[in-house]
């Protein structure tokens, strides 16, 4: 399962929320529950209202995100208003002619338990699954479950591979608990230009590189990580596991196959490697040499990213993150929609 920015398998999501409510300021929010037809967010979309007037996530744009956003000031200024209520298309005019059903609450800091259990969940990458109980709409209940809880409760729930809205028990069950890590061995141009772009879709990156000078907080201050040393040792030691996403972009075509050798056999998600299409023949080869299977060799990406005819490090940067972006929603179950 994907992280989904703005929900609540987005850790920043959940770590601002624990933040806010920490230092005592409650938020009214709002919940995509179910869709019918097309929507533009899935269910388990979330957006917040903040002090300010302002807004954080978004439940798909268009109309229904102003009718949601005009709800939300309204509880904020009247303390009510809380529930669920489809948005039919009827009632939006929305041009992708779906409707979706929204609940509304008010985060507190009574919420901090079940916030803190989840982002420790998340932090852990452990398979979780977040159940919210709309049955009394005006105070809905938030828990994390695992497996043997939802099979072993008082009324056995199936775990579900992505989310689920049981509209005769107003439950709606999330899947979440994994989070699509990025290890990015090379702090050079086309390295710095990339952790951005992909911290700000929802990835979290950690850098890798040899020069002390260039892997550097400032240089990468989205990076969950920064780790100096050999090549080699890095990539052999780093914890990359079969949910990650490896990305090699190293000064040099020896460095990048000894990395390449190191992670291909831990058989992350993804695999890329900068490079021609020469240097990606060449570096094939050399790993079918050393003993690397032919078939996780074939399946990395080299040359990486997609072709928009990218010139630049930040075109580049664009250039595998569409490329990462689209490999991770080709992992995102589908759920058919009620």
């Amino acid at each position: 399962m994907a992280a989904e920015q703005d929900t609540l398998q987005d850790p920043g999501f959940v770590s601002f929320l624990v933040q806010e409510l920490e230092a005592g300021r409650s938020l009214p929010a709002v919940w995509v529950l179910d869709v019918k037809r097309s929507m533009p967010r899935d269910p388990g979309a979330a957006m917040v209202a903040l002090a300010d007037g302002s807004f954080l996530g978004t439940v798909g744009g268009g109309t229904v995100e102003r009718m949601a956003e005009e709800r939300l000031a309204r509880m904020a200024e009247a303390g009510d208003g809380c529930g669920i209520e489809w948005y039919t298309h009827e009632d939006t005019a929305m041009a992708c002619g779906g409707d979706a059903l929204l609940g509304f609450t008010v985060l507190t800091p009574d919420q901090l338990p079940f916030l803190r259990e989840l982002q420790a969940a998340l932090d852990a990458a452990a398979p979780v699954w977040v159940v919210q109980d709309w049955s009394q709409p005006d105070a809905p209940t938030f828990s994390v479950m695992t497996s043997d809880d939802l099979l072993h409760g008082d009324e056995a729930i199936a775990p579900v591979d992505s989310f689920v809205w049981l509209p005769d028990r107003s439950l709606f069950i999330e899947a979440t608990g994994v989070v699509p890590r990025v290890h990015i061995f090379g702090a050079g141009h086309v390295g710095r230009a990339l952790s951005p772009v992909l911290a700000s879709v929802g990835f979290v990156p950690r850098i890798y590189d040899d020069r002390p000078a260039m892997a550097t907080p400032e240089a990468f201050p989205d990076a969950e990580r920064i780790e100096v040393g050999d090549f080699c040792e890095l990539a052999a030691n780093a914890p990359i596991g079969p949910h990650d996403y490896v990305v090699v972009l190293t000064h040099g075509h020896v460095a990048d196959i000894d990395v390449l050798e190191r992670v291909i056999p831990k058989e992350p998600e993804y695999v890329g490697c900068i490079g021609s299409r020469r240097k990606a023949g060449i570096a094939r080869r050399t790993l079918v040499e050393r003993g690397c299977d032919r078939a996780l060799v074939d399946a990395a990406c080299c040359p990486i990213g997609d072709d928009i005819l990218a010139v630049t490090p930040p075109e580049i940067a664009v250039s595998i993150a569409a490329q990462m972006i689209r490999r991770r929603a080709s992992l995102r179950p589908t759920q058919p929609h009620s």
